[in-house]
């Protein structure tokens, strides 16, 4: 007979198999969908990319073509400009001045005042020169307008030996994340090093060269999706927390694939080799258009600094009219 206190006593036993197979089938289907999206994007970067750009040296040549030697004349205006405005901040306050000397540079005239020497020497050496002329150079090619075509252009041991020390500089949250990266690649290298496992397959060879490119990146959202794919022995060592946690984890590096390659599908290249014939042609139209739009920005762009350094030069020829009256003045005595 049983009493109260014995059905108190009882342990209720659930069981959580049927929850374990879900959670399983679902981690499944997740892991299946990465490894489909990133063979998208493999197959992009690797095969539809690279045609697509020698399609577009053969096709779009003469418009690729001008918009080089546009940016090339771009470059020199800057860097003529460039190199006048460094003048004029080292010593020599009027910017015709400033044009008159950088002309007689250029010339390599030999009678140069030391003080335009020592102007020069600080533009093209100095830190502020420096400065200058990084800019002169990424000036236009950093501009928004490159945008739409800028695609044209030991492991266990290694890690084991990084002591503490390597975050005694870092605040709490930084040193949370360093700290998780490495304690994830870790449990990777153990799991994948030849040593422990043995022979390696080919899929668990190109997980490690994964893992081990997460890590120098400090990618701790790709280390967390390979780490559960790396276990011989599949899911069954794991509780259901850390198996929600990897369906979790697993979502979250789905949902970053998506938005990449989401991304990518705007792009001209985007599956460039499965295109129909009459879907290049189109494509073809599209491209040359947005190019010409390119070149006709560039153009504009290089017409301003022409304007601006004819502007500089008419108060140049100013300047040096003056500069001559008062040198005949004093040489008259007057």
């Amino acid at each position: 007979m049983s009493t109260d206190t014995d059905t108190d006593n009882c342990l209720l036993v659930i069981d959580n198999e049927p929850i374990r197979r879900q959670l399983e089938l679902e981690l499944q289907a997740v892991r299946a969908a990465i490894e489909r999206c990133e063979g998208e994007i493999a197959r992009h970067e690797t095969l539809d990319l690279p045609a697509f750009r020698q399609w577009m040296a053969v096709q779009c040549h003469d418009l690729l073509n001008e918009r080089r030697l546009i940016e090339e004349r771009i470059w020199e205006l800057r860097v003529r400009l460039s190199a006048i405005q460094g003048l004029t901040r080292h010593g020599i306050s009027n910017l015709a001045a400033a044009f008159f000397w950088f002309q007689e540079i250029e010339r390599d005239q030999e009678a140069i005042p030391p003080y335009v020497r020592r102007a020069w020497e600080e533009v093209i050496v100095g830190p502020v020169g420096k400065s200058s002329a990084q800019g002169a150079e990424s000036g236009r090619f950093e501009d928004a307008s490159d945008d739409a075509f800028s695609e044209w252009s030991g492991e266990v041991d290694d890690v084991f030996e990084e002591g503490a020390s390597d975050l005694t500089e870092l605040g709490p949250g930084e040193k949370e994340t360093v700290s998780r990266h490495k304690s994830l690649y870790r449990k990777i290298a153990l799991l994948l090093h030849p040593d422990l496992a043995g022979v390696l397959t080919k899929q668990e060879l190109e997980r490690r060269d994964q893992a081990q490119r997460a890590y120098e990146k400090k990618d701790v959202a790709t280390l967390e999706t390979i780490l559960p794919r790396c276990d011989r022995v599949g899911t069954n060592s794991l509780n259901l927390s850390e198996l929600r946690g990897f369906v979790q984890q697993s979502q979250s590096r789905l949902a970053t694939l998506q938005l990449s390659i989401a991304g990518l599908s705007g792009s001209p290249s985007w599956r460039f080799l499965l295109l129909e014939v009459c879907e290049v042609k189109g494509r073809l139209r599209d491209v040359r258009r947005e190019l010409e739009g390119v070149n006709r920005g560039l153009l504009r762009e290089a017409k301003l600094l022409e304007n601006e350094l004819a502007r500089i030069e008419e108060r140049t020829e100013r300047w040096v009219k003056r500069r001559k009256g008062v040198e005949k003045q004093l040489a008259l005595g007057i």
